[in-house]
């Protein structure tokens, strides 16, 4: 036999003798083929995710949370945005079609660029805000124009009376005001009474005589305990960073990817809104008098009240009598609307934003009503 041969025999059974080797040999193969495979589809998603951020003008390196934005989004509009103590407030120097903030979400009256301090600070919800008209068609608006006087708009659309004190006591120490004038619409106590109100919102009990603040919850719900979902909701978690992924899944399976996140939820609190609403306009009250600013208290009404009862409703005549009793000024549309109606059945809808027989919030007449209602008072 030739060395050669015997070397060939040799081999064969070195082979024969060790099979794990011979296996090792193609499983390493396999293992190198699926690494291969994976880095070369991690560096194609890669160049998909950055060529689409160039292509729509975006972040190339941001590593925010596309899909979480949506949600934010669908509850709250393209104005606004999360806050841990109230829940949400208007984007700080914000600009839209007839919609403009400033700092801290404030709201322009017109053209000026900064918060004026040491004046008027007007708080509530969408009527204060001025929620389908430009800005210079809000109560606060007109208030300054009349008046001559500045007046900050601080007022954010969906507010309950327990939001709209909690923001006040964020801004008083920035705009340092003179007088202030507290914006509740009636609707504003119900909605006091929630813990969800189209997203999740602060709210309060009372326990032994005492306010007990609970924050907003997460803007999603808590992961369903079954393991499946959670693994699909860990899937979209990850994806969530993509911004490709958020375009292409949200148009091919919406509900998975924005889920129960993009749904208004509605949900009751266990408390009395009349009780909390009068116990925060109590605490508000000593900061206020410890300040030495001016408060008056402005109820405002959608307009079904006005046209289906003879006085304002009982809720809105508990929380007056409280705050006249701390010594808010009171200032009630509800009379001078009212009156307007036994005249002309059809008078609010001059005042009134009306679309076929639904009245929404008020319109520039009516904000300019509202706000000589308002300047009879301040002239007191």
């Amino acid at each position: 036999m030739s060395q050669e041969q015997g070397q060939m025999v040799h081999s064969g059974d070195e082979e024969r003798a060790d099979p794990q080797r011979v296996a090792l040999a193609p499983r390493r193969g396999r293992y190198g083929n699926a690494l291969l495979l994976a880095g070369s589809l991690i560096v194609s998603l890669l160049v998909i995710e950055l060529g689409f951020r160039v292509a729509f003008g975006l972040p190339v390196l941001s590593l925010e949370d596309w899909r979480r934005e949506r949600v934010v989004y669908n509850r709250l509009g393209e104005r606004g945005e999360l806050d841990p103590v109230v829940g949400w407030t208007l984007k700080p120097n914000h600009h839209g079609d007839g919609h403009n903030t400033l700092d801290y979400g404030i709201r322009r009256n017109g053209n000026e660029t900064a918060i004026r301090t040491g004046e008027i600070l007007a708080v509530g919800d969408s009527f204060t805000e001025g929620w389908e008209v430009d800005d210079d068609d809000s109560w606060p608006a007109y208030l300054e124009l009349m008046s001559g006087t500045p007046v900050v708009n601080a007022g954010v659309g969906g507010y309950g009376t327990d939001q709209i004190v909690l923001r006040t006591e964020q801004l008083l120490p920035i705009v340092q005001p003179k007088t202030l004038i507290v914006g509740f619409l009636h609707f504003d106590i119900y909605r006091t009474a929630h813990t969800h109100f189209g997203a999740p919102k602060p709210w309060f009990t009372v326990e032994n005589g005492e306010l007990r603040y609970h924050p907003p919850a997460p803007v999603e719900p808590p992961q369903a305990p079954n393991l499946a979902t959670r693994l699909l909701d860990g899937l979209r978690d990850a994806l969530s960073r993509s911004a490709a992924a958020d375009y292409l899944i949200a148009r091919l399976a919406p509900n998975y990817w924005y889920g129960s996140g993009g749904k208004r939820e509605y949900i009751k609190a266990n408390n009395d809104p009349v009780q909390v609403t009068c116990l925060l306009l109590e605490r508000l009250k000593t900061k206020l008098d410890e300040r030495k600013i001016r408060s008056i208290l402005f109820m405002q009404y959608y307009a079904p009240v006005i046209l289906q009862n003879e006085q304002p409703p009982a809720d809105a005549l508990q929380v007056e009598a409280c705050a006249s009793r701390l010594g808010f000024e009171i200032v009630d549309q509800f009379a001078s609307l009212k009156a307007l109606t036994r005249n002309n059945p059809t008078a609010l809808r001059e005042l009134y934003m009306v679309y076929g027989e639904t009245y929404t919030h008020m319109n520039g007449e009516g904000n300019e009503a509202a706000a000589d209602l308002l300047l009879k008072t301040l002239r007191q």
